[in-house]
């Protein structure tokens, strides 16, 4: 049986990405994260670091392992757009579309591999909380909430990504466009802190529309805090942002022509 041409895409790319410098963006800073922000934080506050949230009180590597999980979608989205930059720079977008594949197949098979990379990552950082150890509590509806948001995010972030490698007009500006969206997104979401009554108003506003921020939470009702309707809200913001997104990468993607 042949195999379809975006499935082929999706294996060349993710033979193409499975490099040690991948593997440490994708895996090493967090692990970096989670080990030490969780334990050095745990360690300066006496009795260790807990963060109340939802009228529940848990451990700060608890509440911190499910926003590392979630800066999966956002570092495997980023491989996308990467991806594309690369091909058109060395050739080999040309080459391709000069073969037997289509554009939207080209595009499937960068959505592809940033999913398959983002649910590997996912489950790898899992796997990690787990020898810390975290306590999360495992039921079917959460297991099934948590792919859905590391697919959701993934696809939103990989569609970014794609608009701004179609945009750039340089390898430089696209590095240092995504460097610091790296950093704005990670930092000024949920994934490392709670949001409360003492957070500046500015970084609220900005948290509040950061994809990231409802990955985070919704991972959080996955493991920690059970799902609920704010769970499936904050699902269709992220799927609404998604949508938007694609939207925008398909219509920058039909207009790139080959060549830098």
């Amino acid at each position: 049986m042949k195999i379809p041409a975006f499935l082929r895409l999706t294996i060349r790319n993710v033979v193409v990405n499975t490099d040690m410098g991948t593997m440490i963006f994708m895996l090493g800073l967090p692990t970096l994260y989670l080990f030490v922000m969780g334990f050095m934080f745990q360690g300066i506050v006496p009795n260790g670091l807990r963060i109340n949230q939802n009228g529940i009180d848990i451990p700060y590597t608890t509440f911190l392992a499910p926003g590392i999980i979630a800066l999966q979608s956002f570092t495997a989205g980023n491989i996308g757009g990467g991806m594309l930059w690369s091909d058109r720079r060395w050739g080999m977008f040309e080459q391709i579309m000069v073969g037997p594949f289509r554009r939207f197949e080209y595009l499937l098979g960068i959505i592809f591999v940033s999913i398959f990379f983002a649910i590997v990552g996912s489950l790898i950082m899992l796997a990690f909380a787990l020898a810390i150890p975290v306590s999360f509590n495992y039921t079917l509806i959460g297991v099934i909430t948590f792919l859905l948001a590391i697919v959701i995010g993934t696809i939103l972030f990989s569609s970014l990504f794609l608009i701004i490698s179609g945009i750039a007009k340089s390898m430089q500006i696209y590095q240092t466009i995504t460097i610091v969206l790296f950093f704005l997104l990670d930092f000024a979401s949920t994934s490392f802190y709670s949001i409360t009554s003492s957070t500046p108003v500015w970084l609220v506003y900005i948290a509040d529309v950061n994809p990231l921020t409802y990955i985070s939470n919704i991972l959080r009702d996955s493991f920690i805090y059970g799902v609920n309707y704010q769970t499936f809200v904050s699902l269709g913001i992220i799927f609404a942002g998604m949508i938007v997104l694609f939207a925008i990468s398909m219509r920058v993607f039909r207009n790139i022509r080959s060549g830098i």
